[in-house]
């Protein structure tokens, strides 16, 4: 799927990919390309005169992050949060021409929708009408915007968490590990980002000004506080993973110790009563009228008084 928007005159127009021929008569159009075809592939590569194999880079999921200036084009990689079933992240590329900024993806950026509700809900001089570099800009900033709202609810989640673990929730283990996993996915898109971010605030490329870079630098300490805040999340599950564990251990030990003191408590009767019901034709008391009173007396006795040790060893 392709949408192509161009940028004159203050107002935003879609376009279509055969008028592409007439892109200087606009100050800046933005092409997002989702998912496409082979053919569309081939379509998109004739009009903008990028290769197809190159274009195809773009939508490589395992792509590292990074910056390159080829003769006619700037190409950049960089990584985005991804919601699926679980939140991973996914790299995504950016073609820079002249005046054409073409995003590549095979998976639905959330970040990418952000700038279309932006574009409607203010005016497109604001995003559109500062160029390249401020557009680029506007483009990286909504991506870590997206894994701070992200990195924000996982706080909450950490909060529940925690309280679940105290009062004895179920599959909070589970949640755990499944949070770790996320965060570790989180901090190797961040610290590749944070490269990409280093490069374009302190490279003098001539699709950014000074005052890009500076906005650009601005964004390379939001993520590094992003990664920050991640490491810390991440330090805060490993000691949660622990006193998860140790929880458990507790109560294993809990269940332990009430069937060993079970056990023990019937120990003795059974072994009495195992004694008495030996097939032998001379036993103590089996010809009382009171013996088999007197074998349950003393069973009862000794379950008194190993229950009466118990309580007052404070076990039970």
């Amino acid at each position: 799927m392709l949408k192509i928007l161009g940028y004159r005159d203050e107002n935003i127009i879609k376009i279509n990919l055969e008028d592409l021929e007439n892109h200087r008569d606009y100050i800046l159009i933005w092409m997002d390309c989702y998912a496409p075809s082979d053919e569309e592939l081939l379509k998109l590569s004739k009009k903008i005169g990028i290769g197809v194999d190159e274009l195809r880079v773009g939508l490589d999921e395992q792509e590292v992050p990074r910056v390159e200036e080829e003769e006619d084009y700037y190409l950049i990689i960089y990584k985005a949060p991804l919601f699926e079933e679980d939140v991973t992240t996914t790299s995504f590329g950016i073609f820079i021409k002249d005046n054409i900024v073409l995003t590549i993806h095979s998976d639905k950026i959330k970040s990418i929708g952000k700038i279309y509700s932006l574009l409607k809900s203010k005016k497109p001089k604001t995003l559109l009408g500062k160029g390249i570099g401020f557009f680029l800009y506007v483009l990286l900033n909504q991506i870590t915007l997206n894994y701070s709202r992200i990195l924000l609810n996982l706080e909450d989640k950490l909060d529940r968490l925690e309280y679940a673990l105290i009062h004895g929730g179920k599959n909070v283990t589970e949640e755990i590990l499944q949070l770790r996993k996320t965060l570790v996915y989180f901090h190797k898109a961040l610290v590749s980002n944070k490269d990409v971010l280093s490069i374009l605030k302190r490279k003098y490329l001539p699709i950014t000004t000074q005052e890009d870079r500076e906005h650009l630098e601005d964004l390379y300490y939001d993520t590094l506080q992003l990664l920050d805040m991640e490491t810390t999340y991440r330090e805060l599950l490993v000691s949660m993973m622990d006193m998860s564990l140790s929880i458990e251990n507790i109560r294993m030990n809990q269940i332990m110790k009430i069937l060993t003191m079970v056990t023990t408590v019937f120990a003795v009767p059974v072994w009495i009563t195992g004694v008495f019901g030996m097939n032998f034709k001379y036993m103590p008391l089996i010809d009382s009228p009171y013996g088999f009173w007197m074998v349950m007396g003393v069973c009862l006795i000794t379950v008194i008084i190993l229950m009466y040790v118990f309580v007052k060893e404070g076990w039970l």
